[in-house]
């Protein structure tokens, strides 16, 4: 057996010892014979022993319903850590290929690389680079029946053996992550592994966001890193421009074709969530960013950041003391403080419902641009005067962060049977007699008539609709993507 196996063995060995300890304190050293008892059977079905089949038959029938669910629950979580296991061997592989200092088969720098040995010259990886474009979209699988309480556990579950893993621990840290391990495994044990009601849109949305959270919203800088790197590592000498290329897209909450679920209350609800977790994630990298950014003024800051502070002051008087008295002569930080108040402003005003008429306080940030502009100065502030690996850093990613998932975090798709569409536009041309039956018009005869009416300074739609209710639902749709436009930007 060589390494690799032996490591995967071991930690496959010693997450299933930490599950029997876990069965037999839950519920009883009887079901741990019999979860034992059935693993053996299998085990000697696949070495060839045509007994073992026809004993295993009989042990399953015999188990009762509480029997049966114990063991089913025991294999399944089983398998849930083995399968934290393997991933950890192949981040385990990963890693030790990357060592070795060769790029990695399908990674940035190899596709650089690759690209450099085909003798592409920089102004043509440039012109490469400026039509680069990744959009991932998230769909809801109605077959994913995992709760996002499992998704938690099982990351901080990989998280610990990820540490166990790569850091040399002392006796008593050993001891400590195996009791921590034990400690989810109890609780995994604890939890129901799916919901005992339908799932609802929201939930969809919400799980989805897990991944966003937890895995984009980090990958998204890193991938812009390691371009910059393979970029400066096999072109030296040549600057590149790099815009963000990584947009996120999402079905879930918008998707109204065949699911009638989705209501415009949903698809509104989904896009405040969604806005509310962007910005709640941007607070908590401008509260690690007051560890890094601790410059003092003696280093000088530029005309523009003090002016920016000046103006902050007068939107939050009584705050600009509190800042200057906790970070006297920390003009960075004293900026961060401002920016936070606003994220935390702008998360608040994120929590209402939508009004039709969009009523922004000035506590508020009115768009990511005017959070991006916060940001740029401070980079700009910080490159004048002896910061520049400060402005290239952390605050950087930040910045990429800020442009790739703006306060909208995924760019939500509307989606929607166009027959829905025709009927609509049909009831209301045919309401104002603008013609007869737009569905007898030819596909040219409707692109005229359409383009005509947007050209038209008369609004076609009263204020208060009183057509038909899937006509009704439709304008609102229509007026609620408007009002999203408002509030999250173009994206």
């Amino acid at each position: 057996m060589d390494n690799s196996q032996d490591l995967i063995s071991q930690q496959i060995h010693l997450l299933g010892n930490m599950l029997g300890e876990v069965l037999i304190e839950q519920e009883g050293q009887p079901l741990f014979d019999r979860v034992e008892e059935v693993r053996a059977l299998t085990k000697a079905m696949r070495l060839g022993d045509e007994s073992a089949e026809a004993s295993l038959q009989q042990i399953v029938e015999s188990l009762s319903l509480s029997e049966a669910y114990g063991v089913v629950k025991a294999f399944a979580s089983y398998f849930q850590l083995v399968n934290l296991a393997e991933e950890q061997a192949r981040v385990r592989a990963l890693r030790s290929r990357a060592q070795s200092g060769e790029p990695l088969n399908e990674t940035i720098t190899a596709a650089v690389t690759e690209l450099s040995r085909r003798g592409l010259a920089a102004d043509q990886l440039q012109a490469l680079i400026d039509r680069l474009a990744i959009m991932p979209v998230i769909t809801a699988h109605p077959t994913e029946a995992k709760r996002r309480t499992i998704m938690v556990k099982l990351g901080r579950l990989a998280a610990k053996l990820h540490e166990i893993d790569t850091v040399t621990l002392t006796p008593d840290e050993w001891a400590d992550a195996i009791d921590l391990i034990t400690e989810e495994i109890a609780s995994l044990w604890q939890t129901e592994e799916t919901r005992t009601r339908q799932p609802t849109v929201l939930d969809e949305v919400r799980n989805n966001l897990y991944y966003l959270e937890h895995t984009l919203f980090e990958l998204a800088p890193r991938l812009h890193v390691e371009l910059h790197r393979a970029l400066a590592a096999i072109y030296p000498g040549d600057a590149f421009q790099v815009a963000p290329f990584v947009r996120i897209g999402s079905w879930v909450g918008g998707d109204r074709d065949g699911n009638p679920f989705v209501s415009i209350a949903v698809t509104e609800e989904t896009l405040r969530t969604q806005k509310a977790l962007a910005l709640r994630l941007y607070r908590a990298a401008i509260d690690r960013m007051y560890g890094v950014l601790s410059s003092s003024e003696r280093f000088g800051v530029s005309d523009g950041l003090r002016a920016s502070l000046a103006a902050d002051a007068m939107r939050f008087p009584a705050e600009a003391v509190r800042f200057e008295q906790r970070y006297p002569g920390q003009l960075y930080r004293q900026k961060m403080a401002f920016i936070y108040q606003k994220l935390l402003a702008t998360e608040e005003g994120a929590a209402r419902p939508w009004r039709a008429d969009r009523l922004s306080r000035p506590t508020e940030y009115g768009s990511a641009g005017e959070f991006l502009d916060d940001l740029r100065l401070m980079q700009s502030s910080l490159a004048q005067h002896r910061g520049a690996r400060m402005a290239r850093g952390r605050l950087q990613r930040l910045i990429t962060q800020v442009e790739t998932f703006g306060f909208h975090l995924a760019t939500l798709d509307i989606r929607q049977h166009s027959e829905r569409h025709a009927s609509a536009v049909a009831e209301l041309l045919g309401r104002y007699g603008l013609v007869a039956t737009y569905s007898d018009l030819s596909e040219h005869q409707r692109h005229d008539l359409l383009t005509a009416e947007l050209y038209n300074p008369r609004p076609l739609t009263p204020a208060r609709l009183d057509f038909s209710p899937e006509t009704n639902e439709t304008i609102e749709l229509f007026r609620l993507i408007r009002r999203a436009h408002e509030r999250l930007g173009p994206r």
